[in-house]
């Protein structure tokens, strides 16, 4: 459908116990674009990405991804979990890359790309591995393609897992603080490889504190605070000239370069 939104949440809620974390959420995010989400630690911008990817199941309220509903159906007017290949082909126009790497120990650089291509995919090994390292060419880790994690930087890590991720071919990049972990000499490789995604036409949600990578790099900006969206707009707008005075609070308090 034309102008359909690559993203679209409506009234998203998740809580655990009586926690609130998402208090009715509603966002769009047009194909191609690039969404920074910032805010304050425990603001449910962790969350909303994991909702997104069906890590969080248990929620209310709908996300559709390309115009179809991720994890439920409507019948009669009622909203009802689904199950099997209908949400597994849902969920897979997903890609999602995590803070802290999650890489296997015990496989090379090349086998953590592959191995959902294999099991998963079923996908024969030699055609796996020309994906792979087509892959490792595209993250600039060609000359690593045999190296464990042990061996590999933080942002050489990070990459593998960027790589991973692109493997399974989604159509929609989610990125979780995924320099928040790293050296800052480490940074700038990470968030190099994201910034040729963006320019590639990738759909991407990205949580960050990294102010001049969304000034540069978003079309949009989404400030969250205590499970709501508290303002949205041109990273200009919300970075530079915020309309909202918690907004205005929390980037008075952020340490970063000039944006």
């Amino acid at each position: 459908m034309t102008g359909e939104p690559a993203v679209r949440t409506v009234d998203l809620c998740k809580r655990f116990g009586d926690l609130e974390v998402l208090r009715g959420v509603n966002l769009d995010v047009e194909p191609g674009g690039v969404l920074c989400v910032i805010g304050p630690s425990g603001s449910g911008k962790s969350t909303l990405l994991r909702c997104l990817a069906y890590l969080e199941e248990d929620f209310t309220g709908r996300i559709y991804l390309e115009g179809e509903l991720l994890g439920r159906v409507e019948r009669n007017g009622a909203l009802e979990p689904v199950q099997g290949e209908a949400l597994r082909r849902v969920q897979s126009k997903v890609g999602m890359v995590f803070q802290n790497f999650n890489l296997w120990p015990h496989k090379s650089a090349l086998g953590n790309i592959i191995e959902a291509l294999v099991v998963v995919k079923k996908v024969p090994l030699e055609e796996a591995e020309a994906v792979g390292d087509e892959l490792l060419a595209r993250v600039g880790l060609s000359d690593k393609r045999n190296d464990y994690p042990s061996r590999l930087s933080g942002g050489q890590q990070q990459r593998v897992a960027i790589a991973r991720a692109l493997a399974m071919r989604p159509r929609i990049m989610l990125f979780d603080e995924v320099t928040s972990a790293l050296d800052p000499e480490l940074v700038g490789e990470v968030l190099h490889v994201m910034k040729q995604l963006a320019e590639e036409g990738m759909t991407m949600l990205v949580v960050t504190h990294e102010m001049t990578f969304a000034s540069r790099v978003a079309n949009r900006v989404v400030f969250m605070d205590q499970g709501l969206i508290v303002e949205q707009g041109a990273p200009a707008q919300v970075l530079k000239n915020p309309s909202q005075a918690r907004t205005k609070e929390f980037l008075s308090q952020v340490a970063h370069e000039e944006i």
